[in-house]
């Protein structure tokens, strides 16, 4: 066992204290009888051995009152390094970490005491070594005392300050982050909320994967990516729309809703739409389509038919009809349903009411167009563009398409044609 180093300040030599040395036996009887002073009993003799004995003690109590205030930890020295509330159980012996190598102690200028290793291994001589595959920065250069206090800290793990504003010290980016209107909730409860301080196997030293590591929190979302659609950009990560820590936008997303989407789904938007759904022209995609995960296709949010051809009943075209009124389809003669009629001919009704039922996709766009009422310019029919030659007019229009001879329809006057050259026929 390493002798104890008692440090009095201002003596020369360190002492050494021997906790396990064994006390000094007592002189056997007949060995103290042999020496007996002939004059021991006498009064002059104990008065005689009386003065020093009690000059000797003097001297005793003052010098141990003296060592107990000059160690280490005596007011005049050390003593302010463990005024905190959280204490290194190591300090309980200042040599277990620090061994004199000048005397003596202390030296005006000079350092008299050095670590007793490295400061990586004197740690770890107590603390586990960390094998991540990836390690915090200081931890890998061998720093523990970047973040952490050798000897005392009011901060927990004996940080050398509390919470997050450690982390920032270093990570100043995500101070700045953390302004912007729409915060992660995750990191009120600080950064290790996520973040492994040490090391771990993923990348930004997350302490899970991503998605799994969101999905502990967002239990809702975990169970949406289990609908038999899933969005396949999960399978990159949340990060791939949602910003980690904070965002200008609403739900964390790194851009506004359409951009986000748009910036994988170019061609659902192009500038050639003059005319734009609603919700798109929103910036609401999810309006229609589940971010995350759905039971339909698309991930549409409700049903909608994916076939060209579908015979009417009152549960079709759900999703379109969570917006639009389903009068327009109901009624074989109107005058208010739908401005799709001759005269009060219903024209929605026919194209719908049929065994041949026509979907709202094989006349309107679905996101945008250059046509009013999102009508298309053509729309895919098998492997073929079935051009729909629409024209507008003020009370109705018509339309000429691969599927059945040019009609014209007029709210006012049934049947009226548009000008022929708007109508692109003959002149």
């Amino acid at each position: 066992m390493r002798p104890r180093i008692d440090l009095p300040c201002g003596v020369g030599e360190p002492r050494l204290r021997h906790p396990l040395r064994p006390p000094r036996r007592a002189a056997p009887p007949e060995a103290a009888e042999a020496t007996i002073h002939p004059d021991v009993g006498s009064k002059s003799f104990r008065s005689f051995l009386a003065a020093p004995l009690i000059v000797a003690g003097g001297l005793l109590l003052a010098a141990g009152s003296v060592a107990a205030q000059e160690t280490c930890l005596s007011a005049a020295c050390h003593e302010p390094l463990l005024r905190k509330a959280n204490v290194h159980a190591a300090t309980e012996s200042c040599d277990t970490c620090h061994q004199a190598v000048a005397t003596p102690h202390p030296q005006p200028g000079a350092k008299t005491f050095a670590l007793t290793q490295a400061p990586a291994e004197l740690c770890a001589n107590c603390h586990d070594a960390f094998a991540f595959p990836r390690l915090h920065g200081p931890v890998g250069a061998g720093d523990c005392l970047a973040c952490h206090t050798p000897h005392a800290s009011d901060a927990d793990a004996l940080l050398r300050q509390a919470g997050d504003e450690l982390c920032f010290g270093c990570h100043g980016d995500v101070r700045q982050e953390l302004t912007r209107p729409h915060v992660h909730a995750a990191a009120a409860d600080g950064c290790t909320s996520c973040h492994s301080p040490h090391g771990a196997a993923q990348a930004k030293l997350l302490a899970e994967p991503s998605p799994g590591l969101c999905f502990q929190c967002h239990d809702d979302v975990a169970q949406q990516v289990k609908a038999p659609v899933a969005h396949a950009a999960i399978d990159d990560g949340c990060g791939s729309c949602h910003a980690a820590h904070a965002a200008d936008q609403p739900k964390l997303l790194r851009q506004p809703e359409k951009e986000s989407c748009l910036g994988c789904h170019p061609d659902v938007v192009t500038p050639a739409m003059t005319v734009l759904h609603g919700p798109i022209r929103e910036g609401q995609c999810t309006a229609c389509h589940a971010p995350h995960g759905a039971g339909e296709p698309k991930l549409l949010v409700k049903g909608f038919p994916v076939a060209a051809y579908v015979p009417y009943d009152d549960r079709e075209f759900e999703l379109c009809f969570s917006c639009h009124d389903r009068d327009l389809l109901q009624y074989r003669d109107t005058s208010f349903a739908t401005g799709f009629r001759n005269g009060e001919k219903n024209l929605h009704y026919v194209h719908v009411h049929t065994p041949k039922g026509r979907s709202c996709k094989l006349c309107h766009e679905l996101h945008g167009a250059d046509n009013p009422s999102l009508i298309a310019a053509s729309v895919p029919f098998g492997q073929w563009r079935l051009p729909l030659k629409f024209v507008k007019t003020a009370t109705g229009g018509a339309c000429a398409p691969g599927c059945h001879k040019p009609y014209a329809y007029d709210r006012e006057v049934p049947g009226r044609q548009p000008p022929a050259a708007a109508a692109g026929g003959p002149p």
